[in-house]
């Protein structure tokens, strides 16, 4: 790699394909409000295990000070592919505001990552999943 920079970038893409396999494969059986609820016990797992050091895309984004970088670059197309992942979940509820409900998500998940990273608190994905619940219950989510 010429750079740092490339190979970190280079890193993130094969983190990107693990991560995302893994979690569609911890959140595609059942229904789709059971996989959209799946999600947060799957996260505690993640939580849990030994080598949890939070969102390598968030602590990698957040080394970098230009926006422009390819780091960035990468990190931002990982939140974009969970991002579609999600509205693919969240349309197949059948959901009013299926994308608003999928951005929602997103930041229930990044948020629990981050205060259970910060923590050591891996209930931080209990209390996402007991919001996440309550959000597909409101009219918006009907």
């Amino acid at each position: 790699y010429p750079t740092k920079e490339a190979l970190v970038a280079a890193a993130l893409r094969a983190r990107d394909e693990r991560w995302m396999r893994w979690f569609i494969d911890g959140t595609s059986s059942g229904e789709p409000r059971a996989r959209l609820l799946a999600i947060f016990p799957l996260l505690r797992s993640w939580f849990e295990s030994a080598d949890f050091r939070g969102c390598a895309f968030i602590n990698a984004a957040g080394e970098t000070g230009d926006p422009s970088s390819e780091i960035r670059a990468v990190a931002r197309l990982h939140k974009q592919r969970l991002l579609g992942y999600l509205n693919e979940i969240t349309t197949a509820c059948g959901l009013a505001d299926a994308a608003g409900v999928a951005r929602q998500l997103l930041l229930l998940i990044d948020g629990a990552t981050a205060v259970a990273m910060v923590t050591g608190q891996a209930d931080a994905a209990d209390c996402a999943g007991q919001t996440a619940s309550m959000l597909l219950q409101t009219p918006n989510a009907q």
